[in-house]
């Protein structure tokens, strides 16, 4: 399986695909029937197992901070578990991961530049104040 994930692919896509790629957590995560996302079935059972100590730390609420950040979005299924998916998260596809990786790269981008800017402006409005 490892061999099919692009160079240069960030160790969290790769850690994220394995885990809802394998088929001994489907009880706790696993694909959604579309294939295109993933449902975690048993949140208590994820961080209790801590399957994500490969990440940032054992923190949940990191995790799910981090799914964000990396582009993931929470998909309301009305059925009160926790889906997230992304167009580029398909499962079988494991190449798509580096399209994901490069708009949340250029996102995030996007985000500290229109920061630098607006910091910029806040100093700029604070000289005419002097």
């Amino acid at each position: 399986m490892v061999d099919d994930f692009p160079k240069g692919l960030f160790r969290f896509y790769k850690r994220v695909y394995e885990v809802v790629d394998d088929p001994s957590l489907d009880s706790i995560i696993s694909w959604s029937k579309s294939n295109k996302s993933f449902i975690i079935w048993n949140h208590q059972e994820l961080r209790r197992r801590m399957i994500f100590a490969n990440f940032h730390g054992p923190f949940f609420s990191n995790f799910f901070s981090m799914l964000k950040n990396f582009g993931f979005k929470r998909i309301k299924n009305g059925s009160g578990q926790l889906e997230f998916g992304n167009a580029n998260f398909v499962r079988g596809q494991p190449e798509l991961l580096k399209k994901m990786q490069i708009k949340a790269n250029h996102k995030r981008s996007m985000k500290i530049i229109a920061k630098e800017k607006a910091e910029e402006a806040a100093d700029g409005l604070k000289l005419l104040r002097v």
